[in-house]
């Protein structure tokens, strides 16, 4: 599952005109990263939920969905469910007791392979509801500020609690493995939250596991970060930093995507929009 109905509330005026996952990063957008990971992982069965500009969005996936990818919408037009609504909303869509879960407005290259297997593990070991990628911070580029910790034990290879904000501590990344299970006490059709009503209840059961990653790790949720983006991909293709895939894509990618996306000096324009960044220069 891509998630793919947030607001995209830090980045307008852009937002007001384009859903979020559809904001391109070296010309490809957002959620084409995400898509084109989970196809490489032999994922089949795509389910994306949408709410801002869903037609947009909508109408983007069905001509980009990558080839013999099966794709299903939940459709969260009328009501936006939260964080953890969604994925209950999405589990008739979802074949299958587990599926992947990556956020269309984050470009992340962790291995889904190699969490794929450290859930299998965690699960025929203790029954864990899900897997969740920790960031350490040392391959996280683009994010001020800071995160809550996520706490561990490491020799249990479980999730324990939370600490407190900080930088460069291990925090959720956003992509993860889930059991259906995870989901499946919420109540259809209402919006909920993934921390408070699934997360937390689920590490004091001792049934959430981690998989640590030095993958890289993108974050695009505000203007200034999206600036940074467009370096920090094109940095990470240099230094082939990029799976084999996305790097083709990337040597083929429309960088002022059609003309439509401008990045100069202390500004970005798409459009008619234009967007004054103090302090940062684009590349």
């Amino acid at each position: 599952m891509v998630l793919g109905a947030g607001l995209g509330t830090r980045l307008k005026p852009f937002t007001d005109r384009l859903p979020k996952p559809l904001l391109p990063v070296l010309g490809i957008p957002c959620i084409e990263f995400a898509l084109r990971s989970l196809a490489d992982a032999g994922v089949r069965d795509l389910v994306v939920n949408v709410h801002a500009h869903a037609d947009q969005l909508e109408t983007w996936l069905q001509g980009n969905v990558p080839p013999g990818m099966r794709m299903a919408i939940s459709d969260e037009r009328r009501l936006l469910l939260g964080s953890a609504g969604g994925f209950r909303q999405a589990l008739d869509l979802l074949p299958g007791q587990r599926f992947f879960s990556m956020n269309a407005d984050v470009i992340h290259f962790t291995s889904l392979d190699a969490l794929a297997c450290a859930h299998d593990r965690a699960h025929q070991t203790h029954g864990v509801w899900m897997t969740l990628v920790l960031n350490r911070g040392r391959a996280l580029k683009g994010v001020e500020g800071a995160y809550r910790e996520i706490l561990v034990d490491e020799s249990s290879g479980l999730i324990t609690g939370f600490g407190e904000k900080k930088s460069r501590v291990p925090f959720y990344s956003g992509t993860a493995v889930f059991e259906k299970t995870a989901f499946s006490a919420l109540n259809s059709g209402v919006p909920a939250e993934f921390v408070p009503e699934v997360l937390e209840p689920a590490i004091r059961l001792g049934k959430v596991a981690f998989l640590y990653a030095e993958d890289l790790w993108i974050d695009i949720g505000s203007p200034e970060l999206w600036v940074k983006a467009q370096e920090h991909l094109r940095q990470a293709a240099l230094s082939d930093r990029i799976p084999g895939a996305l790097q083709t894509r990337l040597r083929h990618a429309d960088p002022t995507c059609g003309g439509r996306f401008d990045l100069g000096k202390n500004r970005i324009r798409m459009d008619d929009i234009e967007y004054e960044i103090a302090g940062i220069r684009g590349s």
